[in-house]
Protein backbone atom coordinates (compact mmCIF):
# COMPACT_ATOMS: atom_id res chain seq x y z
CA UNK A 1 0.00 0.00 0.00
CA UNK A 2 2.81 2.40 0.87
CA UNK A 3 4.67 1.46 -2.28
CA UNK A 4 1.74 2.32 -4.46
CA UNK A 5 1.27 5.58 -2.64
CA UNK A 6 4.95 6.38 -3.08
CA UNK A 7 4.76 5.50 -6.77
CA UNK A 8 1.71 7.64 -7.37
CA UNK A 9 3.28 10.44 -5.43
CA UNK A 10 6.35 10.21 -7.60
CA UNK A 11 4.26 10.65 -10.68
CA UNK A 12 2.64 13.65 -9.12
CA UNK A 13 6.04 15.11 -8.11
CA UNK A 14 7.35 14.59 -11.61
CA UNK A 15 4.54 16.66 -13.08
CA UNK A 16 5.15 19.37 -10.55
CA UNK A 17 8.85 19.31 -11.40
CA UNK A 18 8.01 19.79 -15.08
CA UNK A 19 5.88 22.78 -14.23
CA UNK A 20 8.63 24.14 -11.95
CA UNK A 21 11.06 23.80 -14.83
CA UNK A 22 8.87 25.92 -17.04
CA UNK A 23 8.61 28.57 -14.34
CA UNK A 24 12.35 28.57 -13.59
CA UNK A 25 13.13 28.92 -17.24
CA UNK A 26 11.08 32.06 -17.25
CA UNK A 27 12.67 33.40 -14.03
CA UNK A 28 16.24 32.28 -14.94
CA UNK A 29 16.55 30.58 -11.55
CA UNK A 30 17.89 27.07 -11.10
CA UNK A 31 15.12 24.56 -10.36
CA UNK A 32 15.11 22.68 -7.12
CA UNK A 33 15.87 18.98 -7.16
CA UNK A 34 12.77 16.84 -7.61
CA UNK A 35 11.21 15.64 -4.46
CA UNK A 36 10.60 12.18 -5.77
CA UNK A 37 14.40 11.54 -5.82
CA UNK A 38 14.73 11.74 -2.06
CA UNK A 39 11.54 9.79 -1.63
CA UNK A 40 12.72 7.02 -3.93
CA UNK A 41 16.06 6.94 -2.11
CA UNK A 42 14.30 6.70 1.24
CA UNK A 43 12.11 3.97 -0.05
CA UNK A 44 15.14 1.69 -0.69
CA UNK A 45 16.88 0.03 2.27
CA UNK A 46 16.85 1.80 5.60
CA UNK A 47 14.61 4.73 6.02
CA UNK A 48 16.42 7.98 6.73
CA UNK A 49 15.84 10.15 9.75
CA UNK A 50 12.53 11.94 9.78
CA UNK A 51 12.68 15.60 9.04
CA UNK A 52 12.46 18.06 11.84
CA UNK A 53 8.92 18.83 12.85
CA UNK A 54 7.46 15.73 11.12
CA UNK A 55 5.30 13.36 13.20
CA UNK A 56 7.13 10.30 14.52
CA UNK A 57 6.06 6.84 13.40
CA UNK A 58 5.30 4.58 16.38
CA UNK A 59 7.93 1.96 17.10
CA UNK A 60 7.22 -1.75 17.15
CA UNK A 61 7.01 -2.87 20.81
CA UNK A 62 7.48 -6.51 19.95
CA UNK A 63 3.82 -7.46 20.38
CA UNK A 64 3.08 -7.31 16.72
CA UNK A 65 5.87 -7.77 14.19
CA UNK A 66 6.02 -5.28 11.37
CA UNK A 67 4.71 -6.61 8.08
CA UNK A 68 7.31 -7.62 5.55
CA UNK A 69 7.32 -5.50 2.46
CA UNK A 70 8.52 -6.69 -0.86
CA UNK A 71 11.96 -5.33 -1.81
CA UNK A 72 11.84 -2.10 -3.76
CA UNK A 73 13.17 -2.06 -7.26
CA UNK A 74 16.24 0.08 -7.76
CA UNK A 75 16.24 2.95 -10.17
CA UNK A 76 16.14 1.64 -13.69
CA UNK A 77 15.26 -1.88 -12.45
CA UNK A 78 11.84 -3.37 -13.23
CA UNK A 79 9.53 -3.89 -10.29
CA UNK A 80 8.76 -7.54 -9.62
CA UNK A 81 5.25 -8.64 -10.52
CA UNK A 82 2.73 -9.37 -7.79
CA UNK A 83 1.62 -12.98 -7.46
CA UNK A 84 -1.79 -13.60 -9.02
CA UNK A 85 -4.57 -15.84 -7.84
CA UNK A 86 -5.51 -18.66 -10.09
CA UNK A 87 -8.14 -17.58 -12.61
CA UNK A 88 -7.68 -13.84 -11.91
CA UNK A 89 -7.13 -11.48 -14.82
CA UNK A 90 -3.82 -9.65 -15.02
CA UNK A 91 -4.37 -5.89 -14.71
CA UNK A 92 -2.99 -3.79 -17.54
CA UNK A 93 0.60 -2.61 -17.08
CA UNK A 94 1.05 1.10 -16.46
CA UNK A 95 3.72 2.51 -18.69
CA UNK A 96 6.16 4.87 -17.07
CA UNK A 97 6.63 7.68 -19.50
CA UNK A 98 8.84 9.76 -17.29
CA UNK A 99 12.38 10.38 -18.62
CA UNK A 100 15.30 8.84 -16.83
CA UNK A 101 17.20 11.11 -14.39
CA UNK A 102 20.20 11.15 -16.71
CA UNK A 103 18.04 12.41 -19.56
CA UNK A 104 16.35 15.20 -17.59
CA UNK A 105 17.49 18.78 -18.16
CA UNK A 106 19.77 20.38 -15.61
CA UNK A 107 17.14 22.91 -14.74
CA UNK A 108 14.78 20.09 -13.87
CA UNK A 109 17.26 18.39 -11.50
CA UNK A 110 18.81 21.59 -10.15
CA UNK A 111 15.63 23.37 -9.09
CA UNK A 112 13.39 21.75 -6.60
CA UNK A 113 9.70 21.54 -7.55
CA UNK A 114 6.97 23.23 -5.63
CA UNK A 115 5.85 19.88 -4.36
CA UNK A 116 9.34 18.90 -3.00
CA UNK A 117 9.74 18.06 0.67
CA UNK A 118 11.15 20.94 2.63
CA UNK A 119 12.58 20.36 6.07
CA UNK A 120 11.47 16.74 5.95
CA UNK A 121 7.74 17.53 5.43
CA UNK A 122 5.70 17.82 2.25
CA UNK A 123 3.70 21.04 2.05
CA UNK A 124 0.02 21.01 1.21
CA UNK A 125 -0.94 21.43 -2.43
CA UNK A 126 -2.56 24.77 -3.14
CA UNK A 127 -6.17 24.97 -4.32
CA UNK A 128 -6.71 24.51 -8.04
CA UNK A 129 -7.89 28.09 -8.42
CA UNK A 130 -4.69 29.52 -6.92
CA UNK A 131 -2.26 26.97 -8.24
CA UNK A 132 -0.56 28.18 -11.46
CA UNK A 133 0.69 24.72 -12.14
CA UNK A 134 -2.91 23.44 -12.17
CA UNK A 135 -3.87 26.10 -14.64
CA UNK A 136 -0.78 25.32 -16.68
CA UNK A 137 -1.59 21.60 -16.61
CA UNK A 138 -5.15 22.30 -17.81
CA UNK A 139 -3.91 24.44 -20.71
CA UNK A 140 -4.77 23.16 -24.18
CA UNK A 141 -1.07 23.17 -25.33
CA UNK A 142 1.69 20.80 -24.13
CA UNK A 143 4.73 21.79 -21.98
CA UNK A 144 7.98 22.88 -23.51
CA UNK A 145 10.86 20.45 -23.65
CA UNK A 146 8.69 17.31 -23.26
CA UNK A 147 7.84 14.74 -25.86
CA UNK A 148 4.40 15.13 -27.40
CA UNK A 149 3.34 11.61 -26.32
CA UNK A 150 4.36 12.27 -22.68
CA UNK A 151 2.71 15.69 -22.71
CA UNK A 152 -0.60 14.16 -23.99
CA UNK A 153 -0.43 11.54 -21.29
CA UNK A 154 0.20 13.83 -18.37
CA UNK A 155 -1.61 17.04 -19.44
CA UNK A 156 -5.43 16.91 -19.94
CA UNK A 157 -6.94 19.37 -22.41
CA UNK A 158 -9.30 21.96 -20.96
CA UNK A 159 -12.73 22.69 -22.56
CA UNK A 160 -12.94 25.59 -24.91
CA UNK A 161 -13.97 28.77 -23.20
CA UNK A 162 -16.25 31.16 -25.03
CA UNK A 163 -15.77 34.88 -24.47
CA UNK A 164 -18.56 36.62 -22.59
CA UNK A 165 -20.89 38.59 -24.87
CA UNK A 166 -20.20 42.25 -25.01
CA UNK A 167 -22.91 44.48 -23.75
CA UNK A 168 -24.47 46.70 -26.31
CA UNK A 169 -23.19 50.16 -26.05
CA UNK A 170 -25.80 52.74 -25.28
CA UNK A 171 -26.22 55.22 -28.03
CA UNK A 172 -26.22 58.83 -27.17
CA UNK A 173 -29.62 60.60 -27.44
CA UNK A 174 -30.29 62.18 -30.78
CA UNK A 175 -32.05 65.47 -30.90
CA UNK A 176 -35.23 65.57 -33.09
CA UNK A 177 -36.13 68.77 -34.92
CA UNK A 178 -39.40 70.54 -34.01
CA UNK A 179 -40.85 70.06 -37.50
CA UNK A 180 -40.36 66.33 -37.27
CA UNK A 181 -41.97 66.32 -33.82
CA UNK A 182 -44.97 68.22 -35.17
CA UNK A 183 -45.16 65.83 -38.09
CA UNK A 184 -45.13 62.89 -35.67
CA UNK A 185 -47.93 64.45 -33.60
CA UNK A 186 -49.92 65.05 -36.76
CA UNK A 187 -49.35 61.47 -37.82
CA UNK A 188 -50.51 60.24 -34.41
CA UNK A 189 -53.69 62.34 -34.68
CA UNK A 190 -54.32 61.01 -38.18
CA UNK A 191 -53.86 57.44 -36.95
CA UNK A 192 -56.31 58.07 -34.12
CA UNK A 193 -58.84 59.55 -36.55
CA UNK A 194 -58.45 56.58 -38.87
CA UNK A 195 -59.00 54.22 -35.97
CA UNK A 196 -62.21 56.04 -34.99
CA UNK A 197 -63.44 55.89 -38.59
CA UNK A 198 -62.74 52.15 -38.66
CA UNK A 199 -64.60 51.66 -35.39
CA UNK A 200 -67.60 53.63 -36.67
CA UNK A 201 -67.63 51.63 -39.92
CA UNK A 202 -67.49 48.38 -37.98
CA UNK A 203 -70.38 49.48 -35.77
CA UNK A 204 -72.45 50.53 -38.78
CA UNK A 205 -71.68 47.19 -40.46
CA UNK A 206 -72.77 45.29 -37.35
CA UNK A 207 -75.99 47.34 -37.07
CA UNK A 208 -76.81 46.69 -40.75
CA UNK A 209 -76.18 42.97 -40.30
CA UNK A 210 -78.35 42.93 -37.18
CA UNK A 211 -81.23 44.75 -38.89
CA UNK A 212 -81.06 42.52 -41.97
CA UNK A 213 -80.93 39.43 -39.75
CA UNK A 214 -84.04 40.57 -37.88
CA UNK A 215 -85.99 41.11 -41.11
CA UNK A 216 -84.85 37.78 -42.51
CA UNK A 217 -85.83 36.03 -39.27
CA UNK A 218 -89.29 37.62 -39.33
CA UNK A 219 -89.77 36.59 -42.97
CA UNK A 220 -88.63 33.02 -42.31
CA UNK A 221 -90.99 32.75 -39.33
CA UNK A 222 -93.94 33.99 -41.40
CA UNK A 223 -93.14 31.61 -44.25
CA UNK A 224 -92.75 28.70 -41.85
CA UNK A 225 -96.07 29.50 -40.21
CA UNK A 226 -97.73 29.64 -43.63
CA UNK A 227 -96.21 26.33 -44.75
CA UNK A 228 -96.88 24.33 -41.59
CA UNK A 229 -99.87 26.32 -40.23
CA UNK A 230 -98.52 26.61 -36.68
CA UNK A 231 -100.71 29.56 -35.65
CA UNK A 232 -103.46 30.26 -38.18
CA UNK A 233 -107.23 30.62 -38.25
CA UNK A 234 -109.38 27.49 -38.38
CA UNK A 235 -112.25 29.20 -40.20
CA UNK A 236 -113.78 26.97 -42.89
CA UNK A 237 -113.62 28.33 -46.44
CA UNK A 238 -115.29 26.89 -49.57
CA UNK A 239 -113.20 26.82 -52.74
CA UNK A 240 -113.79 25.46 -56.23
CA UNK A 241 -111.06 23.65 -58.15
CA UNK A 242 -111.57 23.67 -61.93
CA UNK A 243 -110.83 20.84 -64.33
CA UNK A 244 -107.14 20.13 -65.02
CA UNK A 245 -106.00 22.76 -62.52
CA UNK A 246 -102.24 23.30 -62.18
CA UNK A 247 -100.28 23.96 -59.01
CA UNK A 248 -99.98 27.64 -59.93
CA UNK A 249 -103.74 27.98 -60.41
CA UNK A 250 -104.46 26.25 -57.11
CA UNK A 251 -101.97 28.50 -55.28
CA UNK A 252 -103.69 31.61 -56.67
CA UNK A 253 -107.13 30.26 -55.70
CA UNK A 254 -105.93 29.58 -52.16
CA UNK A 255 -104.30 33.01 -51.91
CA UNK A 256 -107.38 34.83 -53.22
CA UNK A 257 -109.52 33.07 -50.60
CA UNK A 258 -107.13 33.89 -47.76
CA UNK A 259 -106.02 30.30 -47.19
CA UNK A 260 -102.31 30.96 -47.79
CA UNK A 261 -100.19 34.13 -47.80
CA UNK A 262 -97.32 33.12 -50.10
CA UNK A 263 -98.51 31.56 -53.38
CA UNK A 264 -94.96 31.56 -54.74
CA UNK A 265 -93.74 29.59 -51.75
CA UNK A 266 -96.65 27.16 -52.27
CA UNK A 267 -95.53 26.55 -55.87
CA UNK A 268 -91.90 26.15 -54.82
CA UNK A 269 -92.87 23.75 -52.03
CA UNK A 270 -94.95 21.64 -54.42
CA UNK A 271 -92.04 21.61 -56.87
CA UNK A 272 -89.65 20.41 -54.15
CA UNK A 273 -92.15 17.65 -53.33
CA UNK A 274 -92.32 16.84 -57.07
CA UNK A 275 -96.08 17.27 -56.96
CA UNK A 276 -97.64 18.18 -60.31
CA UNK A 277 -101.10 16.73 -59.68
CA UNK A 278 -103.46 15.63 -61.00
CA UNK A 279 -106.03 17.43 -58.89
CA UNK A 280 -109.69 16.42 -58.80
CA UNK A 281 -112.09 19.15 -59.83
CA UNK A 282 -114.93 20.00 -57.47
CA UNK A 283 -116.01 22.01 -54.47
CA UNK A 284 -113.96 21.67 -51.30
CA UNK A 285 -114.09 23.02 -47.77
CA UNK A 286 -110.64 23.94 -46.48
CA UNK A 287 -109.17 26.07 -43.70
CA UNK A 288 -106.11 28.32 -43.20
CA UNK A 289 -105.10 25.98 -40.36
CA UNK A 290 -104.28 23.31 -42.95
CA UNK A 291 -100.63 22.91 -43.93
CA UNK A 292 -99.40 22.92 -47.51
CA UNK A 293 -99.26 19.11 -47.50
CA UNK A 294 -102.83 18.84 -46.25
CA UNK A 295 -104.05 21.33 -48.84
CA UNK A 296 -102.33 19.50 -51.69
CA UNK A 297 -103.79 16.19 -50.52
CA UNK A 298 -107.29 17.60 -50.12
CA UNK A 299 -107.59 18.26 -53.87
CA UNK A 300 -106.52 14.79 -54.95
CA UNK A 301 -108.36 11.51 -55.23
CA UNK A 302 -108.66 10.15 -51.72
CA UNK A 303 -107.16 6.75 -50.99
CA UNK A 304 -109.01 4.97 -48.23
CA UNK A 305 -107.34 2.06 -46.48
CA UNK A 306 -108.82 -0.86 -44.57
CA UNK A 307 -111.77 -3.14 -45.25
CA UNK A 308 -115.50 -2.98 -44.57
CA UNK A 309 -118.01 -5.79 -44.10
CA UNK A 310 -121.37 -5.05 -45.71
CA UNK A 311 -124.54 -7.16 -45.69
CA UNK A 312 -126.92 -6.54 -48.55
CA UNK A 313 -130.39 -7.64 -47.45
CA UNK A 314 -132.46 -9.91 -49.73
CA UNK A 315 -134.90 -7.97 -51.84
CA UNK A 316 -132.89 -4.72 -51.88
CA UNK A 317 -133.30 -2.66 -55.01
CA UNK A 318 -130.32 -1.35 -56.94
CA UNK A 319 -130.87 2.15 -55.54
CA UNK A 320 -130.89 0.80 -52.00
CA UNK A 321 -127.67 -1.21 -52.62
CA UNK A 322 -125.90 1.86 -54.02
CA UNK A 323 -126.94 3.96 -51.04
CA UNK A 324 -125.72 1.26 -48.64
CA UNK A 325 -122.29 1.10 -50.27
CA UNK A 326 -121.86 4.88 -50.36
CA UNK A 327 -122.92 5.22 -46.74
CA UNK A 328 -120.14 2.81 -45.79
CA UNK A 329 -117.55 4.88 -47.62
CA UNK A 330 -117.15 2.64 -50.65
CA UNK A 331 -117.46 4.39 -54.00
CA UNK A 332 -119.68 7.16 -55.29
CA UNK A 333 -123.30 6.99 -56.39
CA UNK A 334 -122.85 8.53 -59.82
CA UNK A 335 -120.03 6.17 -60.63
CA UNK A 336 -122.06 3.13 -59.51
CA UNK A 337 -124.95 4.12 -61.79
CA UNK A 338 -122.58 4.50 -64.72
CA UNK A 339 -120.89 1.16 -64.07
CA UNK A 340 -124.19 -0.72 -63.64
CA UNK A 341 -125.66 0.62 -66.88
CA UNK A 342 -122.60 0.90 -69.14
CA UNK A 343 -119.54 -1.00 -67.97
CA UNK A 344 -118.51 -3.89 -70.20
CA UNK A 345 -118.44 -6.85 -67.83
CA UNK A 346 -117.44 -10.25 -69.15
CA UNK A 347 -120.26 -12.56 -67.94
CA UNK A 348 -122.42 -14.94 -69.96
CA UNK A 349 -125.71 -13.72 -68.49
CA UNK A 350 -124.89 -10.08 -69.39
CA UNK A 351 -124.05 -11.12 -72.93
CA UNK A 352 -127.38 -12.94 -73.11
CA UNK A 353 -129.19 -9.93 -71.67
CA UNK A 354 -127.75 -7.56 -74.28
CA UNK A 355 -128.49 -9.96 -77.13
CA UNK A 356 -132.16 -10.13 -76.20
CA UNK A 357 -132.30 -6.33 -76.27
CA UNK A 358 -133.42 -4.42 -73.22
CA UNK A 359 -137.05 -3.43 -73.05
CA UNK A 360 -137.98 0.19 -73.14
CA UNK A 361 -138.40 1.81 -69.78
CA UNK A 362 -135.89 -0.41 -67.97
CA UNK A 363 -134.34 1.55 -65.09
CA UNK A 364 -131.11 -0.36 -64.37
CA UNK A 365 -129.46 -2.78 -66.74
CA UNK A 366 -128.15 -5.04 -63.93
CA UNK A 367 -131.19 -4.85 -61.64
CA UNK A 368 -131.83 -8.40 -60.35
CA UNK A 369 -128.20 -9.53 -60.91
CA UNK A 370 -126.61 -7.84 -57.87
CA UNK A 371 -126.84 -10.81 -55.59
CA UNK A 372 -127.65 -9.99 -51.95
CA UNK A 373 -125.15 -11.44 -49.46
CA UNK A 374 -122.50 -10.44 -46.90
CA UNK A 375 -119.28 -9.12 -48.41
CA UNK A 376 -115.96 -7.73 -47.25
CA UNK A 377 -114.82 -4.86 -49.42
CA UNK A 378 -111.65 -2.80 -49.38
CA UNK A 379 -112.56 0.80 -48.66
CA UNK A 380 -110.37 1.82 -51.56
CA UNK A 381 -112.11 -0.56 -53.96
CA UNK A 382 -113.34 0.91 -57.20
CA UNK A 383 -116.97 0.79 -58.20
CA UNK A 384 -116.17 -1.70 -60.97
CA UNK A 385 -114.61 -4.14 -58.52
CA UNK A 386 -117.50 -3.84 -56.07
CA UNK A 387 -120.13 -4.56 -58.71
CA UNK A 388 -118.00 -7.37 -60.09
CA UNK A 389 -117.97 -9.02 -56.64
CA UNK A 390 -121.79 -9.05 -56.62
CA UNK A 391 -121.95 -10.43 -60.16
CA UNK A 392 -119.44 -13.15 -59.29
CA UNK A 393 -121.70 -14.29 -56.47
CA UNK A 394 -124.74 -14.38 -58.77
CA UNK A 395 -122.77 -16.48 -61.26
CA UNK A 396 -122.11 -18.98 -58.46
CA UNK A 397 -125.78 -19.17 -57.46
CA UNK A 398 -127.37 -19.37 -60.91
CA UNK A 399 -125.96 -22.74 -61.88
CA UNK A 400 -126.16 -24.48 -65.24
CA UNK A 401 -129.27 -26.46 -64.20
CA UNK A 402 -131.13 -23.20 -63.70
CA UNK A 403 -130.29 -22.13 -67.22
CA UNK A 404 -131.58 -25.43 -68.55
CA UNK A 405 -134.79 -25.20 -66.49
CA UNK A 406 -135.43 -21.62 -67.63
CA UNK A 407 -135.13 -22.76 -71.26
CA UNK A 408 -137.58 -25.64 -70.60
CA UNK A 409 -140.11 -23.17 -69.17
CA UNK A 410 -139.68 -20.90 -72.17
CA UNK A 411 -138.20 -18.00 -70.27
CA UNK A 412 -134.93 -16.18 -70.44
CA UNK A 413 -132.69 -15.75 -67.42
CA UNK A 414 -133.75 -12.12 -67.13
CA UNK A 415 -137.48 -13.09 -67.16
CA UNK A 416 -136.89 -15.71 -64.44
CA UNK A 417 -135.16 -13.04 -62.33
CA UNK A 418 -138.11 -10.72 -62.92
CA UNK A 419 -140.55 -13.38 -61.63
CA UNK A 420 -138.22 -14.06 -58.68
CA UNK A 421 -138.15 -10.35 -57.80
CA UNK A 422 -141.97 -10.26 -57.73
CA UNK A 423 -142.02 -13.34 -55.48
CA UNK A 424 -139.44 -11.73 -53.18
CA UNK A 425 -141.57 -8.61 -52.71
CA UNK A 426 -145.06 -10.17 -52.53
CA UNK A 427 -144.53 -13.24 -50.34
CA UNK A 428 -144.69 -12.85 -46.60
CA UNK A 429 -141.96 -15.46 -46.08
CA UNK A 430 -139.93 -18.18 -47.75
CA UNK A 431 -142.73 -20.69 -47.03
CA UNK A 432 -145.01 -18.85 -49.42
CA UNK A 433 -142.50 -18.53 -52.28
CA UNK A 434 -143.66 -21.64 -54.14
CA UNK A 435 -147.38 -20.70 -53.91
CA UNK A 436 -146.90 -17.07 -54.89
CA UNK A 437 -144.72 -18.32 -57.76
CA UNK A 438 -147.57 -20.63 -58.87
CA UNK A 439 -150.01 -17.68 -59.01
CA UNK A 440 -147.66 -15.69 -61.31
CA UNK A 441 -146.96 -18.72 -63.50
CA UNK A 442 -150.70 -19.55 -63.74
CA UNK A 443 -151.51 -16.02 -64.85
CA UNK A 444 -148.61 -15.90 -67.32
CA UNK A 445 -149.74 -19.23 -68.76
CA UNK A 446 -153.33 -17.94 -69.20
CA UNK A 447 -152.88 -14.44 -70.68
CA UNK A 448 -156.30 -14.54 -72.28
CA UNK A 449 -158.13 -14.61 -68.96
CA UNK A 450 -155.46 -12.98 -66.88
CA UNK A 451 -153.51 -10.58 -69.09
CA UNK A 452 -152.16 -8.48 -66.20
CA UNK A 453 -150.33 -9.65 -63.08
CA UNK A 454 -151.82 -6.83 -60.95
CA UNK A 455 -149.03 -6.85 -58.34
CA UNK A 456 -148.97 -4.05 -55.77
CA UNK A 457 -145.15 -4.43 -55.54
CA UNK A 458 -144.79 -3.20 -59.13
CA UNK A 459 -146.83 -0.09 -58.31
CA UNK A 460 -144.60 0.65 -55.32
CA UNK A 461 -141.48 0.28 -57.49
CA UNK A 462 -142.88 2.52 -60.21
CA UNK A 463 -143.70 5.30 -57.75
CA UNK A 464 -140.34 4.97 -55.97
CA UNK A 465 -138.34 5.13 -59.19
CA UNK A 466 -140.32 8.04 -60.57
CA UNK A 467 -140.54 10.15 -57.40
CA UNK A 468 -137.60 8.86 -55.36
CA UNK A 469 -139.93 8.13 -52.45
CA UNK A 470 -141.38 4.79 -51.44
CA UNK A 471 -145.12 4.91 -50.54
CA UNK A 472 -146.08 3.41 -47.19
CA UNK A 473 -149.49 2.15 -48.36
CA UNK A 474 -150.94 1.48 -51.78
CA UNK A 475 -154.37 2.87 -52.56
CA UNK A 476 -156.63 2.19 -55.58
CA UNK A 477 -155.58 5.57 -56.93
CA UNK A 478 -151.88 4.55 -56.78
CA UNK A 479 -152.60 1.56 -59.00
CA UNK A 480 -153.53 4.02 -61.72
CA UNK A 481 -150.02 5.57 -61.71
CA UNK A 482 -148.74 5.68 -65.23
CA UNK A 483 -145.43 3.85 -65.49
CA UNK A 484 -143.97 0.96 -67.53
CA UNK A 485 -143.51 -1.06 -64.33
CA UNK A 486 -147.14 -0.74 -63.19
CA UNK A 487 -148.68 -4.21 -63.81
CA UNK A 488 -152.16 -2.87 -63.15
CA UNK A 489 -151.91 -0.92 -66.37
CA UNK A 490 -149.42 -3.01 -68.39
CA UNK A 491 -149.78 -6.66 -69.42
CA UNK A 492 -147.19 -9.33 -68.82
CA UNK A 493 -143.92 -8.92 -66.95
CA UNK A 494 -142.26 -5.64 -66.10
CA UNK A 495 -139.35 -4.35 -68.29
CA UNK A 496 -136.96 -5.87 -65.77
CA UNK A 497 -136.65 -7.12 -62.20
CA UNK A 498 -137.91 -4.77 -59.51
CA UNK A 499 -135.39 -5.99 -56.95
CA UNK A 500 -132.40 -8.30 -56.47
CA UNK A 501 -133.95 -11.61 -55.38
CA UNK A 502 -132.52 -14.19 -53.03
CA UNK A 503 -131.45 -17.70 -53.97
CA UNK A 504 -134.75 -19.14 -52.65
CA UNK A 505 -136.84 -16.76 -54.73
CA UNK A 506 -134.80 -17.66 -57.83
CA UNK A 507 -135.22 -21.35 -57.18
CA UNK A 508 -139.01 -21.18 -56.71
CA UNK A 509 -139.32 -18.97 -59.77
CA UNK A 510 -137.99 -21.98 -61.67
CA UNK A 511 -139.87 -24.61 -59.64
CA UNK A 512 -143.31 -23.26 -58.69
CA UNK A 513 -145.93 -25.30 -56.85
CA UNK A 514 -148.70 -27.00 -58.84
CA UNK A 515 -151.82 -25.08 -57.81
CA UNK A 516 -154.96 -23.56 -59.31
CA UNK A 517 -154.47 -20.22 -57.58
CA UNK A 518 -154.84 -17.04 -59.53
CA UNK A 519 -155.22 -14.61 -56.65
CA UNK A 520 -153.59 -13.89 -53.31
CA UNK A 521 -153.67 -11.16 -50.68
CA UNK A 522 -151.46 -10.57 -47.61
CA UNK A 523 -152.46 -9.00 -44.30
CA UNK A 524 -150.28 -6.73 -42.22
CA UNK A 525 -149.06 -9.69 -40.20
CA UNK A 526 -147.59 -11.30 -43.36
CA UNK A 527 -150.14 -14.07 -43.79
CA UNK A 528 -151.07 -14.82 -47.39
CA UNK A 529 -154.59 -15.77 -48.47
CA UNK A 530 -154.94 -17.60 -51.85
CA UNK A 531 -157.94 -17.94 -54.13
CA UNK A 532 -158.73 -19.71 -57.40
CA UNK A 533 -161.50 -17.32 -58.48
CA UNK A 534 -162.65 -13.77 -58.05
CA UNK A 535 -165.46 -14.63 -55.57
CA UNK A 536 -163.14 -16.32 -53.13
CA UNK A 537 -160.61 -13.55 -53.56
CA UNK A 538 -163.28 -10.92 -52.71
CA UNK A 539 -164.02 -12.75 -49.46
CA UNK A 540 -160.34 -12.85 -48.65
CA UNK A 541 -160.09 -9.08 -49.20
CA UNK A 542 -162.88 -8.47 -46.66
CA UNK A 543 -161.25 -10.82 -44.17
CA UNK A 544 -157.84 -9.18 -44.50
CA UNK A 545 -159.39 -5.75 -44.02
CA UNK A 546 -161.00 -6.89 -40.80
CA UNK A 547 -157.76 -8.47 -39.58
CA UNK A 548 -155.74 -5.35 -40.38
CA UNK A 549 -158.21 -3.21 -38.45
CA UNK A 550 -157.83 -5.48 -35.47
CA UNK A 551 -154.03 -5.31 -35.75
CA UNK A 552 -154.08 -1.51 -36.01
CA UNK A 553 -156.67 -1.08 -33.24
Amino acid sequence: MDENKSYNGAVGEDNESILAKKKSAADNTPPSPPAYASRREGAQGQRGPAPAGAPQRPQNDGARPAPKRPPQASQGQQRPAMPQRPGAQTPPQVRDVRPAPSQRPESLSARPSQGAVQNGARPARPAPADNPAYRQRRAPTGGEGLPAEQNKTMVAPSPERRPAPKQAEKSAPVSVPKKEKAQEKKTDKQAGADMMVSIVKAMIYMVVILVVSVFISIYVIRVGNDVFAFVKSDEAVDVTIPEDATVGEISEILHDNGIINFPGIFKMYASLKKDKGPFVAGDYTVSPSMSYDELRGAFKEQIVTGTQWITIPEGYTTDEIIDLLVENGIGKREKYIDVINNYDFDYWFIDELEKSQLRDGRVYRLEGYLFPDTYEFYKASSEEKVIARLLDRFDEVFVEDYRTKAAELGYTVDEILTIASLIEKEAGGAGDFMYVSSVFHNRLNNPTYYPRLESDATTVYAIQVATGKRPDKITPEDNKFEHPYNTYLNAGLTPGPITNPSASAIRYALYPAKTGYYYFITDNAGKVYYASGITEHTQNIALVKQINEQLEG
